[in-house]
């Protein structure tokens, strides 16, 4: 896409891949006073990319005489059979923001995707960020949900009496169909089950077996503790099987991670009580918000 816009001097148009280092460091600076912090090496801003099926020739840059100084990151694909665009990240250097600029980008994103088979923009927005969510609802965006960011900063609670015939071992090839079963909700963009599959190399993934029967699994990030998925057959909840995962994937992180679940839906009150039980307490929470395009 080579659709440019011009005015005042500034420049909005779609990116390339050769765009990635300068990229990187305007994700920096864009989000350096950001609520939560962004502090990504290269390589995990690439892996955040990857995640979440970022195409850069779709994105999106303000340019300031060259210099990258505002973008919109966008990911592909299908939410609920849906063909969707996804906000992976939309920042502005704080020297250029209150412009009407993130509005500029919208527009010239919205009227390029309307022309192909896109049918719907999704993205999240930290609740406490009154501006943005202002500016979304002005885009014709609404609240479909809260998430919350959940974290363990202290000890973490087991079941006292946890199932010992249970084996827990790596799943290769998840049976997706079988393991939706386990599930009480939808899981976020980035917790979808293409996400996790996109990110496989930089996920564990194990299930707990009883007579060779998968009862349940949990997803989460490779050393850093961070939850993607955790999920018990309802016939076998208050047993402790996902206290066994939790204990799993707690003997695997480094010394210097929390344990995070990210992006938990609210209205799923098992998953949240059994974290509460767990030690976790939330972090912060998000609005998962959506307009046609």
């Amino acid at each position: 896409m080579d659709s440019i816009h011009e005015t005042g001097g500034l420049e909005c148009r779609f990116l390339r891949e050769s765009h990635f280092g300068e990229l990187h460091r305007a994700f920096l600076t864009a989000f350096s006073d950001y609520v939560m912090p962004f502090d990504l090496t290269e390589v995990q801003f690439r892996n955040h990319i990857v995640l979440n099926a970022v195409d850069l020739e779709r994105s999106v840059g303000l340019f300031d005489h060259g210099r990258i100084i505002g973008f919109t990151l966008n990911g592909f694909g299908e939410w609920k059979g849906i063909q969707t665009v996804y906000d992976a990240g939309t920042g502005v250097f704080p020297d250029f923001r209150r412009r009407g600029l993130s509005h500029w980008m919208f527009q010239l994103m919205l009227s390029q995707f309307k022309e192909n088979d896109h049918r719907q923009y999704l993205l999240e927005v930290i609740t406490e960020n009154h501006k943005a969510i202002g500016l979304y609802h002005k885009l014709g965006f609404e609240t479909i949900r809260t998430v919350s960011l959940l974290h363990c900063p202290g000890e973490m609670k087991f079941h006292p009496n946890p199932i010992n015939e249970v084996e827990l071992r790596a799943i290769e090839r998840p049976d997706w169909k079988l393991l939706r079963i386990f599930w009480d909700g939808e899981p976020s963009w980035q917790n979808s089950t293409e996400a996790i599959d996109r990110s496989r190399t930089k996920k564990r993934f194990e299930g707990a077996f009883l007579d060779g029967r998968c009862i349940g699994y949990i997803v989460y990030s490779a050393n850093a503790g961070r939850v993607a998925h955790i999920a018990v057959d309802p016939s076998f909840r208050g047993r402790g099987v996902a206290s066994r995962l939790l204990q799993s994937m707690k003997a695997d992180m480094g010394a210097d991670f929390v344990p995070q679940v990210i992006n938990i839906d609210r209205t799923i009150t098992s998953a949240m009580n059994f974290f509460e039980n767990r030690g976790f307490s939330e972090k912060l929470s998000q609005f998962e918000m959506l307009r046609p395009i």
